[in-house]
């Protein structure tokens, strides 16, 4: 009979077979915007049950690892793809569509962490990162500025236009499949950059965003901060029983 330690350590088999799934996607062995074998070949192939395969294929698509199209079967999200939306991005035009913006860096470095950095992105001081300062555009306006802070250790591949990444389509070229985030919201006053970068007055409330993203390991994948002024946009979160999707706090222009 096993110990107590290793009854307390065992999982349940659904989140064993997530877990074995996920891995086959991250090896390579299903490519984004490949299909699946459906539930029963994965039932058989395991020697476990339809119920519990579709368990882990519903944890799965509720962490927008894969997508199950009724009747065509389970697909591996392509991040890369321009037509797929990356989960976190809150920011909608006035019509309700979910919108990024034109992405324009300013200027990218690799850099020492520093203690604050180190924190923050669970690494050690001194550790490289790389840093990305960038504005966004919509509607021919800049309506965000944003530093964003990366642990150079899990990126070796990087996309032709870098300043302008995705992250979720940055994590799938080097094998990580992107988990959740936590982000801080909060109005602040427009300092000095921030004010030059959005064209608005010094002084001028601003939405401060705060956000660190995790992989599916809970590695941490990225900080950033970006400061907001939004005349032609909304940030928008929307609550549901028990979870957070997206957001609704529509900053007012003045």
């Amino acid at each position: 009979m096993p110990d107590l330690e290793t009854r307390l350590e065992a999982r349940p088999l659904y989140l064993q077979v997530r877990d074995l799934l996920v891995k086959k996607i991250v090896n390579g062995h299903w490519k984004p915007g490949s299909s699946l074998p459906n539930e029963i070949q994965l039932a058989q192939q395991h020697g476990i049950s339809i119920g519990t395969v579709r368990k882990a294929l519903d944890l799965m698509e509720a962490d927008r690892i894969v997508t199950r199209r009724q009747g065509r079967g389970t697909f591996v999200n392509d991040y890369a793809a321009v037509e797929t939306a990356f989960p976190f991005s809150m920011f909608h035009n006035v019509e309700g569509q979910r919108i990024s913006g034109r992405k324009i860096a300013r200027s990218i470095v690799r850099v020492r962490a520093s203690a604050e950095e180190a924190g923050r992105l669970r690494l050690n001081i001194g550790d490289e990162i790389i840093r990305v300062e960038r504005v966004r555009e919509h509607q021919e306006q800049v309506f965000m500025s944003e530093v964003c802070l990366l642990p150079a250790k899990l990126y070796t591949r990087f996309p032709d236009e870098f300043g302008a990444y995705r992250l979720s389509a940055l994590a799938q070229l080097n094998a990580i499949l992107v988990g959740r985030a936590d982000e801080r919201v909060e109005i602040v006053l427009a300092n000095e950059r921030s004010a030059r970068d959005l064209g608005i007055a010094e002084g001028t409330p601003v939405l401060r965003l705060d956000r660190v993203i995790f992989s599916d390991r809970d590695e941490v994948l990225e900080w950033r901060i970006a400061h907001c002024f939004m005349r032609h946009e909304h940030y928008v979160v929307r609550f549901t029983l028990g979870s957070i999707h997206d957001t609704a706090a529509p900053l007012a222009a003045p």
